[in-house]
């Protein structure tokens, strides 16, 4: 009789699994059938609400199915982040975001979410080194004037939010070069702290390549520095870090993310989806990302890799969530 019950479990553990299974793709089948929301956790104008409005409208004249952008800022990151890892998993609330995830176990106490267990990694979409962007008034020409300069006199900068990978370049550099009068001003994403550099309010914001690029074409900022291992094709008059006697190299990451429980088909299907978006020619507003995706289990890896990576750089600094 044990023997029968087993069998009659495991018969009856399979035919679940197997219904489950079918129920899944059924779902993926008609995916999506209704808007699809994604939440970026900055302010609006910065470069990750410009991806993902990009690809939002690369999915809507594919699907058919309207995408909503909706920018969620505050706690750095933390707001937008949690109401994704909070909301139902069916594929159709997704997180368009960046280094902050992997970067906010370090600096915050406690956290609503658990940045690899609550969220299905979906896609990488791309990458793009740092800029030190700064007012056209600003004196210093160079990163070697800027720390002459900075050593005698304040420089407020602006960034995304703290241990966002353009607060980490800026701070990096401060401490590697003495620079104690390098003050961080906190924004809500990198549009606001651009808009204040434009305004003369701050002088300098550290910034990804696509933050500022049409400012700076339209001389409206100027460019210092890049940190990437060789000059970028967006800024070729621009000299990296490395070319100025720095050794610093920090690039910033984008990725799409659904909450945990999110049927592996429909997110096959949304991985398809990001890798047939960027086969596209996508215009001039993502021209200068370097744009790719990834598997989920690749973009998974990156995401515990990076977690390693940052976290004891972030000690080390002693930052800390405000």
């Amino acid at each position: 009789m044990k023997k029968h019950l087993t069998q009659a479990t495991i018969l009856g553990i399979a035919a679940a699994f197997f219904a489950s299974a079918v129920f899944a793709q059924s779902a993926a089948d008609k995916y999506p059938d209704k808007p699809i929301k994604i939440i970026v956790p900055f302010a609006p104008g910065g470069s990750t609400d410009i991806i993902a409005r990009v690809i939002g409208q690369k999915m809507l004249e594919n699907w058919g199915q309207q995408v909503i952008v909706e920018t969620r800022p505050g706690a750095a990151t933390v707001i937008g982040t949690s109401a994704v890892a909070q909301a139902a998993p069916d594929g159709y609330t997704l997180l368009m975001t960046v280094s902050n995830l992997t970067t906010n176990p370090a600096l915050q106490d406690s956290l609503p979410y658990d940045a690899v267990r609550d969220f299905e990694p979906i896609s990488m979409v791309g990458t793009t080194p740092m800029v030190f962007y700064v007012n056209p008034k600003f004196g210093p020409q160079n990163l070697k004037d800027m720390i002459s300069y900075g050593k005698a006199n304040p420089i407020p900068f602006g960034s995304a939010g703290i241990a966002s990978m353009t607060h980490l370049l800026a701070e990096t550099f401060k401490a590697d070069n003495g620079i104690n009068l390098m003050q961080h001003v906190v924004y809500r994403g990198g549009g606001p702290a651009l808009n204040d550099v434009l305004a003369g309010t701050i002088p300098m914001t550290s910034a990804t390549v696509t933050q500022a690029l049409p400012q700076y074409q339209g001389g409206l900022v100027k460019a210092l520095g890049v940190s990437a291992t060789q000059r970028h094709r967006s800024l070729p008059n621009v000299p990296t870090f490395r070319e100025q006697g720095f050794d610093l190299v920090v690039t910033e990451w984008y990725g799409l993310f659904a909450p945990k429980g999110t049927p592996r088909p429909i997110v096959a299907k949304l991985n398809a989806e990001i890798r047939r978006i960027l086969a596209l020619d996508l215009g001039e507003r993502v021209a200068a990302l370097d744009l790719g995706a990834s598997s989920p289990e690749e973009l998974g890896t990156f995401v515990k890799k990076e977690i390693d990576r940052w976290s004891p750089v972030i000690k080390k600094l002693g930052l800390k969530a405000n």
